[in-house]
């Protein structure tokens, strides 16, 4: 295996007799994802579940050959990078700058986006589409009723 540093990134690669044990690994630990755990000098420290999941994902990952990339993201997002976390061209970022949606800064003539601002929209999105789709479902109930 071997473990590739840069910057804010950290690279995984495995060969075949580490991706042999990464498989036996997760098929050990498939089941029980949030009950994941580390042996730190004689005792057990529980992993949160989120640290779990992700512990376990990367461990699938590596199991099936794939090269793991882990990166940090700063506190302040570029145009790009915060409209590709929301999956918006970033026209559409800038729109909704302008009209109070997404509040940024300036930097010089450019728009900087704070990552927990970003990360609050994009969650307060997904709970409106989730709203949406219940309430059509819900309708769609009514009409078989």
């Amino acid at each position: 295996m071997e473990v590739l540093s840069r910057d804010r990134e950290l690279t995984i690669l495995v060969d075949s007799e580490s991706q042999r044990d990464i498989e036996q690994t997760v098929d050990d630990i498939k089941d029980i994802r949030a009950n994941i755990a580390l042996n730190v000098d004689g005792r057990n420290v529980d992993l949160p579940k989120d640290v779990s999941v992700i512990v376990t994902t990367v461990l699938e990952s590596l199991s099936k050959g794939s090269r793991v990339v882990i990166s940090t993201t700063p506190k302040e997002l570029r145009t790009t990078a915060a409209a590709e976390m929301l999956g918006i061209s970033r026209p559409t970022l800038l729109k909704l700058v302008r009209e109070g949606e997404l509040p940024s800064h300036k930097v010089g003539s450019h728009h900087r986006f704070l990552l927990n601002d970003v990360l609050e929209y994009r969650d307060k999105q997904q709970e409106i589409k989730r709203e949406h789709f219940l309430a059509v479902r819900g309708s769609l109930d009514e009409l078989e009723d």
